[in-house]
């Protein structure tokens, strides 16, 4: 057999075998390019929904940033109530030490006129006149601590 006649045999197996990938190829190519407006579409709506997202995200920060401020404002309000708080339950435990101090001396006033009264005698006594109680007086500096407590207090209204 001559050569050329299996060369020409092989060459046209082998160009049999190219048509073939070829046709396939053609097929895949023709699918591809009807897929072309759908993976457009595609495109568009992920672009849509990355700006949405953008915009969403520019949203929350400006709402995030506005709670923020409005958190400490509220924070730095409530922490001055507490020192203003503070500052009462200092004044109102001052007045009430002078309460208890100014208490303890009438009960010793009393005590000590008590004791100087005599025993009421058995049977129907005469009225006698009602004598004021001694006023207990306070030194200087007290009144004077007094008077602002009491002005601080009345600055608090």
């Amino acid at each position: 057999m001559p050569w050329s006649l299996i060369a020409d045999g092989v060459l046209a197996v082998l160009l049999v075998a190219t048509l073939f990938y070829v046709a396939r190829f053609s097929r895949q190519i023709a699918a591809i390019r009807n897929s072309r407006g759908e993976f457009e579409k595609l495109i568009a709506d992920l672009t849509k929904s990355t700006d949405q997202a953008a915009s969403h995200l520019h949203q929350f920060k400006a709402t995030a940033e506005f709670a923020g401020k409005d958190l400490q404002a509220r924070v730095d309000r409530v922490q001055g109530m507490a020192a203003e708080f503070g500052r009462i339950g200092d004044d109102l435990k001052l007045l009430t030490e002078r309460a208890e101090s100014a208490a303890n001396g009438l009960e010793m006033v009393i005590a000590k006129s008590r004791q100087m009264s005599p025993a009421p005698a058995p049977g129907p006594a005469p009225a006698a006149p009602v004598q004021a109680a001694p006023v207990i007086q306070f030194a200087e500096d007290e009144d004077a601590r007094k008077v602002s407590s009491l002005s601080a207090l009345s600055g608090l209204r």
